[in-house]
């Protein structure tokens, strides 16, 4: 009987648990298939192993995913990076050989919107208040940050949270940030 409550419990709390998720579970497989998609000379095949990569990563990161980032996960403003664009530092090499062919991983992107500083499709609700936006601001280049973010949705993507824009060899995702600070 006492076993009975022991694992009701614990099912009880394993929604819980996977609502916060430190860093950003992306495979590498993943990653690799977008790498693939640039260099691959048929365009069909291009959006079909972006679709396939996307998919997997959806899996992990969808709308409301709250992902925390802190010196075990390193989020830095960079001189890649774009107005409201913090980029993922990851452990995997860069540089990959496909077919003899050497590419570059995507970078890994969290791109967050404000009232001042949005795209269409994206919810106001979503948007960062204008606190993050000044701390995002004064950030240093170049030096990790801590921070909360949730996924958002993207009304005209395909993929919920994500993008893939291949001239930047980016991967987008969505976010709201709700804490951020400098990690000094």
């Amino acid at each position: 009987m006492i076993k009975r409550h022991v694992l009701i419990f614990i099912c009880l709390l394993l929604p819980l648990y996977s609502i916060a998720q430190d860093c950003v579970p992306i495979s590498f497989n993943a990653l690799r298939m977008l790498a693939e998609s640039r260099i691959d000379p048929c365009p069909i095949c291009q959006k079909k192993l972006q679709n396939q990569a996307l998919g997997q990563i959806t899996k992990d990161i969808f709308p409301d995913r709250k992902i925390i980032f802190s010196t075990s996960c390193i989020l830095m403003k960079t001189q890649q990076t774009k107005d409201n664009e913090l980029m993922l530092v990851t452990n995997f090499d860069t540089k990959v050989m496909i077919n003899g062919v050497e590419t570059n991983l995507p970078y890994i992107i969290l791109k967050f919107y404000t009232h001042e500083n949005h795209i269409v499709g994206i919810d106001k609700k979503d948007y960062s208040s204008k606190e993050i936006q000044n701390i995002y601001k004064n950030l240093l280049y170049n030096m990790p940050v801590e921070a909360e973010v949730i996924a958002i949705p993207h009304k005209y993507s395909d993929f919920a949270s994500l993008i893939y824009l291949p001239e930047r060899n980016a991967l987008i995702i969505h976010c709201k940030i709700t804490r951020l600070q400098q990690i000094q």
